[in-house]
Protein backbone atom coordinates (compact mmCIF):
# COMPACT_ATOMS: atom_id res chain seq x y z
CA UNK A 1 0.00 0.00 0.00
CA UNK A 2 2.95 2.71 1.21
CA UNK A 3 4.52 1.66 -2.24
CA UNK A 4 1.25 2.16 -4.20
CA UNK A 5 0.93 5.88 -2.67
CA UNK A 6 4.29 6.46 -3.28
CA UNK A 7 3.67 5.93 -7.15
CA UNK A 8 0.80 8.07 -6.98
CA UNK A 9 2.21 10.68 -5.34
CA UNK A 10 5.09 10.86 -8.05
CA UNK A 11 2.92 10.48 -10.78
CA UNK A 12 0.92 13.79 -9.51
CA UNK A 13 3.87 15.87 -9.14
CA UNK A 14 5.27 14.66 -12.93
CA UNK A 15 2.35 15.78 -14.32
CA UNK A 16 2.69 19.23 -15.08
CA UNK A 17 6.05 18.10 -16.66
CA UNK A 18 4.08 15.54 -18.93
CA UNK A 19 1.30 18.33 -19.77
CA UNK A 20 4.25 21.16 -20.85
CA UNK A 21 6.12 18.31 -22.40
CA UNK A 22 3.50 18.43 -24.90
CA UNK A 23 4.56 22.23 -25.77
CA UNK A 24 7.52 20.93 -27.21
CA UNK A 25 7.63 20.36 -31.23
CA UNK A 26 10.31 18.58 -33.44
CA UNK A 27 11.28 21.85 -36.05
CA UNK A 28 13.38 20.91 -39.53
CA UNK A 29 16.48 22.52 -39.62
CA UNK A 30 17.19 25.69 -41.18
CA UNK A 31 17.70 25.03 -44.87
CA UNK A 32 20.90 26.24 -46.38
CA UNK A 33 18.99 28.09 -49.51
CA UNK A 34 17.10 30.51 -46.77
CA UNK A 35 17.78 33.83 -46.31
CA UNK A 36 16.15 36.07 -43.70
CA UNK A 37 16.62 39.60 -44.80
CA UNK A 38 13.76 42.38 -45.12
CA UNK A 39 14.66 42.44 -49.04
CA UNK A 40 15.64 40.06 -51.36
CA UNK A 41 19.55 39.89 -52.11
CA UNK A 42 21.66 41.20 -54.59
CA UNK A 43 22.72 37.75 -55.84
CA UNK A 44 19.99 35.76 -56.01
CA UNK A 45 20.34 33.52 -59.20
CA UNK A 46 18.01 33.49 -61.99
CA UNK A 47 15.22 30.83 -61.78
CA UNK A 48 16.48 27.81 -63.04
CA UNK A 49 14.69 26.43 -66.96
CA UNK A 50 13.20 23.23 -66.48
CA UNK A 51 10.68 21.20 -68.75
CA UNK A 52 7.02 20.96 -67.88
CA UNK A 53 7.33 17.40 -67.18
CA UNK A 54 9.67 17.63 -65.13
CA UNK A 55 9.67 18.20 -61.36
CA UNK A 56 10.22 21.92 -60.47
CA UNK A 57 12.84 22.91 -58.19
CA UNK A 58 12.80 25.30 -54.88
CA UNK A 59 16.36 27.22 -55.26
CA UNK A 60 15.89 30.15 -52.80
CA UNK A 61 13.63 31.29 -50.33
CA UNK A 62 13.93 34.74 -48.47
CA UNK A 63 11.78 35.55 -45.64
CA UNK A 64 11.62 39.33 -43.38
CA UNK A 65 11.55 37.18 -40.45
CA UNK A 66 11.34 33.56 -38.96
CA UNK A 67 9.65 34.70 -36.05
CA UNK A 68 6.20 37.16 -37.16
CA UNK A 69 5.14 39.00 -34.48
CA UNK A 70 1.08 39.40 -34.66
CA UNK A 71 0.17 42.94 -35.29
CA UNK A 72 3.05 43.99 -37.83
CA UNK A 73 3.93 42.75 -41.74
CA UNK A 74 5.42 38.88 -42.69
CA UNK A 75 6.55 39.02 -46.38
CA UNK A 76 9.05 36.57 -48.16
CA UNK A 77 9.89 35.24 -51.29
CA UNK A 78 10.40 32.18 -53.23
CA UNK A 79 13.01 31.27 -56.17
CA UNK A 80 11.94 28.05 -57.99
CA UNK A 81 12.30 26.89 -61.67
CA UNK A 82 9.93 28.04 -64.54
CA UNK A 83 8.00 24.71 -64.54
CA UNK A 84 6.57 26.09 -61.37
CA UNK A 85 3.25 26.79 -61.47
CA UNK A 86 2.18 27.48 -57.81
CA UNK A 87 3.94 27.92 -54.62
CA UNK A 88 2.06 26.90 -51.36
CA UNK A 89 3.45 27.93 -47.99
CA UNK A 90 1.36 26.19 -45.07
CA UNK A 91 1.64 25.59 -40.97
CA UNK A 92 -0.98 23.53 -38.93
CA UNK A 93 -2.56 27.51 -38.54
CA UNK A 94 -2.57 28.42 -42.25
CA UNK A 95 -1.96 27.96 -45.93
CA UNK A 96 -2.04 29.93 -48.64
CA UNK A 97 -0.21 30.41 -52.17
CA UNK A 98 2.52 33.08 -53.00
CA UNK A 99 1.07 35.01 -55.83
CA UNK A 100 3.55 34.13 -58.95
CA UNK A 101 5.09 37.32 -60.51
CA UNK A 102 6.92 36.16 -62.99
CA UNK A 103 8.11 32.64 -63.89
CA UNK A 104 9.86 31.16 -61.38
CA UNK A 105 9.10 34.13 -59.02
CA UNK A 106 6.87 34.10 -56.72
CA UNK A 107 6.34 37.29 -53.58
CA UNK A 108 3.94 37.50 -50.63
CA UNK A 109 2.82 40.34 -48.24
CA UNK A 110 0.96 39.67 -45.21
CA UNK A 111 0.03 42.28 -41.96
CA UNK A 112 -1.00 39.66 -39.26
CA UNK A 113 -3.52 39.84 -37.11
CA UNK A 114 -3.65 39.11 -33.80
CA UNK A 115 -3.86 35.02 -33.06
CA UNK A 116 -5.30 33.38 -29.79
CA UNK A 117 -2.75 31.90 -27.08
CA UNK A 118 -2.63 28.83 -28.25
CA UNK A 119 -1.61 29.46 -31.74
CA UNK A 120 1.00 31.97 -30.23
CA UNK A 121 3.87 29.08 -30.71
CA UNK A 122 6.67 27.31 -32.66
CA UNK A 123 5.56 25.93 -36.53
CA UNK A 124 7.07 23.93 -39.07
CA UNK A 125 6.55 26.34 -42.55
CA UNK A 126 6.34 23.65 -45.45
CA UNK A 127 6.86 25.68 -48.84
CA UNK A 128 5.63 22.99 -51.74
CA UNK A 129 6.45 24.17 -55.37
CA UNK A 130 4.32 22.35 -58.37
CA UNK A 131 4.01 22.17 -61.82
CA UNK A 132 0.44 22.29 -63.66
CA UNK A 133 0.57 18.54 -63.84
CA UNK A 134 0.87 17.97 -60.25
CA UNK A 135 4.51 17.13 -59.65
CA UNK A 136 6.21 18.75 -56.59
CA UNK A 137 9.23 19.55 -54.65
CA UNK A 138 9.16 20.66 -50.99
CA UNK A 139 11.23 22.29 -47.86
CA UNK A 140 10.43 23.07 -44.41
CA UNK A 141 11.66 25.93 -42.23
CA UNK A 142 11.14 26.89 -38.81
CA UNK A 143 8.58 29.37 -37.89
CA UNK A 144 7.26 31.24 -35.22
CA UNK A 145 4.46 33.31 -34.61
CA UNK A 146 4.88 35.58 -31.42
CA UNK A 147 1.96 37.35 -29.62
CA UNK A 148 2.02 41.06 -27.78
CA UNK A 149 0.91 40.98 -24.06
CA UNK A 150 -2.70 41.38 -24.90
CA UNK A 151 -2.65 38.47 -27.51
CA UNK A 152 -4.98 36.51 -25.30
CA UNK A 153 -7.86 39.77 -25.01
CA UNK A 154 -10.08 38.35 -27.80
CA UNK A 155 -12.54 36.63 -25.93
CA UNK A 156 -10.80 34.59 -22.30
CA UNK A 157 -12.15 32.34 -23.57
CA UNK A 158 -15.95 32.05 -22.90
CA UNK A 159 -16.39 30.44 -20.13
CA UNK A 160 -18.77 27.69 -18.23
CA UNK A 161 -22.22 28.55 -17.56
CA UNK A 162 -22.29 31.88 -20.04
CA UNK A 163 -25.75 32.03 -22.20
CA UNK A 164 -24.75 31.10 -25.55
CA UNK A 165 -27.50 34.19 -27.11
CA UNK A 166 -27.27 31.83 -30.07
CA UNK A 167 -28.56 33.35 -33.47
CA UNK A 168 -31.51 32.47 -35.47
CA UNK A 169 -30.23 28.76 -37.39
CA UNK A 170 -31.62 26.24 -40.40
CA UNK A 171 -30.73 23.14 -40.86
CA UNK A 172 -29.89 21.84 -43.99
CA UNK A 173 -33.78 20.95 -44.36
CA UNK A 174 -35.03 24.34 -43.28
CA UNK A 175 -36.09 23.45 -40.06
CA UNK A 176 -35.42 25.59 -37.08
CA UNK A 177 -32.49 24.60 -34.95
CA UNK A 178 -33.21 24.65 -31.16
CA UNK A 179 -30.25 25.32 -28.43
CA UNK A 180 -32.27 26.21 -25.62
CA UNK A 181 -33.50 22.24 -24.92
CA UNK A 182 -31.39 19.70 -23.90
CA UNK A 183 -27.10 19.02 -24.38
CA UNK A 184 -25.93 20.09 -27.31
CA UNK A 185 -22.36 19.29 -29.53
CA UNK A 186 -20.95 21.95 -31.74
CA UNK A 187 -18.36 22.91 -33.91
CA UNK A 188 -17.85 25.59 -36.54
CA UNK A 189 -16.88 24.28 -40.03
CA UNK A 190 -17.06 25.13 -43.43
CA UNK A 191 -17.57 23.32 -46.64
CA UNK A 192 -14.99 24.51 -49.35
CA UNK A 193 -12.20 23.96 -46.50
CA UNK A 194 -9.82 21.84 -48.41
CA UNK A 195 -7.46 21.22 -45.37
CA UNK A 196 -8.02 17.66 -44.45
CA UNK A 197 -6.95 18.49 -40.81
CA UNK A 198 -9.12 21.06 -40.05
CA UNK A 199 -13.05 21.08 -41.10
CA UNK A 200 -13.07 17.55 -42.49
CA UNK A 201 -11.59 15.94 -39.54
CA UNK A 202 -13.83 17.70 -36.90
CA UNK A 203 -16.74 16.60 -39.06
CA UNK A 204 -15.29 12.70 -39.68
CA UNK A 205 -14.77 12.98 -35.28
CA UNK A 206 -18.50 13.79 -35.25
CA UNK A 207 -19.70 10.80 -37.46
CA UNK A 208 -17.78 8.72 -34.78
CA UNK A 209 -19.30 10.82 -32.20
CA UNK A 210 -22.56 9.90 -33.76
CA UNK A 211 -22.65 6.85 -33.19
CA UNK A 212 -21.08 6.78 -29.58
CA UNK A 213 -23.84 8.34 -28.73
CA UNK A 214 -25.98 6.51 -30.65
CA UNK A 215 -29.73 5.66 -28.25
CA UNK A 216 -28.96 8.94 -26.17
CA UNK A 217 -30.73 12.46 -26.50
CA UNK A 218 -27.36 14.21 -26.90
CA UNK A 219 -27.44 16.21 -30.38
CA UNK A 220 -24.32 17.10 -33.07
CA UNK A 221 -24.68 20.52 -34.63
CA UNK A 222 -22.03 21.69 -37.15
CA UNK A 223 -22.53 25.64 -37.88
CA UNK A 224 -21.09 26.90 -41.40
CA UNK A 225 -19.23 30.20 -40.85
CA UNK A 226 -19.81 30.57 -45.00
CA UNK A 227 -23.46 30.60 -44.83
CA UNK A 228 -23.03 32.80 -48.37
CA UNK A 229 -21.97 29.70 -49.73
CA UNK A 230 -23.10 27.31 -48.05
CA UNK A 231 -26.70 26.83 -48.45
CA UNK A 232 -28.50 24.13 -47.38
CA UNK A 233 -28.93 23.00 -50.29
CA UNK A 234 -24.85 22.53 -49.77
CA UNK A 235 -24.88 21.56 -46.14
CA UNK A 236 -27.16 18.74 -47.82
CA UNK A 237 -24.45 17.49 -49.77
CA UNK A 238 -22.18 17.80 -46.94
CA UNK A 239 -24.12 16.29 -44.77
CA UNK A 240 -24.43 13.26 -46.90
CA UNK A 241 -21.15 12.37 -47.45
CA UNK A 242 -20.00 12.00 -44.07
CA UNK A 243 -23.81 10.36 -42.94
CA UNK A 244 -25.49 12.70 -40.95
CA UNK A 245 -28.88 11.59 -40.48
CA UNK A 246 -29.86 15.57 -39.92
CA UNK A 247 -31.98 14.52 -37.01
CA UNK A 248 -29.78 13.86 -34.42
CA UNK A 249 -26.82 14.95 -35.86
CA UNK A 250 -27.36 18.54 -37.82
CA UNK A 251 -25.49 21.13 -40.53
CA UNK A 252 -26.75 24.57 -39.90
CA UNK A 253 -26.55 28.32 -41.64
CA UNK A 254 -27.87 31.62 -40.73
CA UNK A 255 -26.88 35.35 -41.25
CA UNK A 256 -23.08 35.95 -41.29
CA UNK A 257 -22.97 38.41 -39.35
CA UNK A 258 -24.78 36.91 -36.35
CA UNK A 259 -22.77 33.40 -36.66
CA UNK A 260 -19.99 35.34 -36.54
CA UNK A 261 -20.96 37.11 -33.44
CA UNK A 262 -21.71 33.48 -32.29
CA UNK A 263 -18.99 31.99 -32.74
CA UNK A 264 -16.26 35.06 -30.84
CA UNK A 265 -18.71 34.66 -28.15
CA UNK A 266 -18.11 30.94 -28.12
CA UNK A 267 -13.87 31.06 -27.86
CA UNK A 268 -13.83 31.12 -31.56
CA UNK A 269 -10.92 33.76 -33.37
CA UNK A 270 -12.13 33.87 -37.22
CA UNK A 271 -10.25 35.33 -40.01
CA UNK A 272 -11.34 36.07 -43.36
CA UNK A 273 -7.91 36.95 -45.95
CA UNK A 274 -9.71 36.56 -48.87
CA UNK A 275 -13.02 35.33 -50.43
CA UNK A 276 -13.49 31.43 -50.09
CA UNK A 277 -10.80 31.10 -47.33
CA UNK A 278 -11.49 31.18 -43.50
CA UNK A 279 -9.07 30.92 -41.16
CA UNK A 280 -10.20 29.94 -37.48
CA UNK A 281 -9.51 28.10 -34.73
CA UNK A 282 -11.17 25.00 -33.67
CA UNK A 283 -13.09 24.50 -30.39
CA UNK A 284 -16.06 22.06 -29.53
CA UNK A 285 -19.05 23.49 -27.25
CA UNK A 286 -21.11 21.54 -25.18
CA UNK A 287 -24.69 23.73 -24.96
CA UNK A 288 -27.17 22.45 -21.87
CA UNK A 289 -30.83 24.11 -21.96
CA UNK A 290 -29.12 27.31 -23.93
CA UNK A 291 -26.04 27.78 -21.90
CA UNK A 292 -22.40 26.66 -22.43
CA UNK A 293 -21.17 23.89 -19.98
CA UNK A 294 -17.67 23.08 -21.73
CA UNK A 295 -15.53 24.37 -24.28
CA UNK A 296 -12.60 22.98 -25.27
CA UNK A 297 -10.32 24.76 -27.65
CA UNK A 298 -8.12 22.89 -30.88
CA UNK A 299 -8.60 20.09 -32.69
CA UNK A 300 -6.69 16.94 -30.86
CA UNK A 301 -9.36 16.19 -29.08
CA UNK A 302 -11.26 12.10 -29.19
CA UNK A 303 -14.67 11.31 -29.99
CA UNK A 304 -14.86 9.37 -27.71
CA UNK A 305 -13.12 12.26 -24.81
CA UNK A 306 -16.31 14.34 -25.90
CA UNK A 307 -18.62 12.20 -26.21
CA UNK A 308 -17.79 10.82 -22.40
CA UNK A 309 -17.87 14.57 -21.83
CA UNK A 310 -21.30 15.16 -23.28
CA UNK A 311 -22.84 12.21 -21.82
CA UNK A 312 -21.49 13.64 -17.93
CA UNK A 313 -23.30 16.80 -18.61
CA UNK A 314 -26.67 14.68 -19.91
CA UNK A 315 -26.45 12.82 -17.17
CA UNK A 316 -25.75 9.96 -18.44
CA UNK A 317 -23.00 7.53 -17.37
CA UNK A 318 -19.82 8.04 -18.92
CA UNK A 319 -16.35 7.66 -19.02
CA UNK A 320 -13.94 8.81 -16.24
CA UNK A 321 -10.70 8.06 -18.52
CA UNK A 322 -12.13 9.83 -21.32
CA UNK A 323 -13.28 13.07 -19.31
CA UNK A 324 -10.52 13.22 -17.91
CA UNK A 325 -8.22 13.12 -21.05
CA UNK A 326 -10.24 15.81 -22.46
CA UNK A 327 -9.30 17.83 -19.42
CA UNK A 328 -5.86 17.24 -19.75
CA UNK A 329 -5.88 18.21 -23.28
CA UNK A 330 -7.32 21.31 -22.88
CA UNK A 331 -5.17 22.48 -20.10
CA UNK A 332 -1.95 21.67 -22.58
CA UNK A 333 -3.50 23.98 -25.17
CA UNK A 334 -3.93 26.80 -22.68
CA UNK A 335 -0.87 26.34 -20.42
CA UNK A 336 1.28 26.29 -23.68
CA UNK A 337 -0.58 28.77 -25.21
CA UNK A 338 -0.23 31.50 -22.60
CA UNK A 339 3.26 30.66 -21.63
CA UNK A 340 4.37 31.23 -25.52
CA UNK A 341 2.32 34.34 -25.11
CA UNK A 342 4.42 35.76 -22.27
CA UNK A 343 7.96 34.67 -24.07
CA UNK A 344 8.91 31.46 -22.61
CA UNK A 345 10.46 28.45 -24.44
CA UNK A 346 9.38 25.32 -23.51
CA UNK A 347 12.65 24.83 -22.62
CA UNK A 348 12.41 27.13 -20.09
CA UNK A 349 9.32 26.04 -19.10
CA UNK A 350 10.34 21.87 -18.79
CA UNK A 351 13.55 23.64 -16.99
CA UNK A 352 11.89 25.62 -14.05
CA UNK A 353 9.06 23.07 -13.86
CA UNK A 354 11.94 20.52 -12.91
CA UNK A 355 13.94 22.64 -10.79
CA UNK A 356 10.33 23.24 -8.93
CA UNK A 357 10.16 19.25 -8.23
CA UNK A 358 13.63 18.68 -6.66
CA UNK A 359 12.90 21.40 -4.51
CA UNK A 360 9.45 19.68 -3.68
CA UNK A 361 10.91 16.67 -3.13
CA UNK A 362 13.63 18.32 -1.31
CA UNK A 363 11.84 19.90 1.36
CA UNK A 364 9.38 16.63 1.40
CA UNK A 365 12.27 14.55 2.10
CA UNK A 366 13.41 17.17 4.81
CA UNK A 367 9.47 16.96 6.50
CA UNK A 368 9.79 13.13 6.36
CA UNK A 369 12.74 13.00 8.25
CA UNK A 370 11.65 16.00 10.75
CA UNK A 371 8.49 13.43 11.14
CA UNK A 372 10.34 10.46 11.97
CA UNK A 373 12.57 11.64 15.04
CA UNK A 374 11.52 10.29 17.80
CA UNK A 375 10.85 11.98 20.98
CA UNK A 376 11.91 10.17 24.07
CA UNK A 377 9.82 10.70 27.32
CA UNK A 378 11.78 10.31 30.61
CA UNK A 379 9.52 7.68 32.90
CA UNK A 380 7.81 9.80 35.52
CA UNK A 381 9.56 9.29 39.18
CA UNK A 382 7.92 7.61 42.16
Amino acid sequence: MESGGALARLAIALMPVFVLAGCVRALPPRPPLLTVAPVRPADWPAPSVRAAAAAPEIQALRFSSLDARVGTDWDGEVLASTNAARVELATSLFRFDAPRVAPGRFRFHFNLVDVPAQFVRDYRLRVVARTAAGAESATEVPFRISGRADALAYNADARSSDALDAPPLVDANGGNVDLAHGVTVIAFIYTRCADPKMCPLVTAKFARMAKLLAGTPVRLLEITLDPAFDTPAVLRTYASAFGADGVRWKFATGERSAIAAFAERAGLYVDRPRPGLILHTEAVLIARDGFLESNFAGNDWTPAEVAAEARAIAALPANPIARFGLRLFSGVVRACGVAFARGYSPAMLLGALLVALAATALLAALLRRMGRRRVVVEPAKS
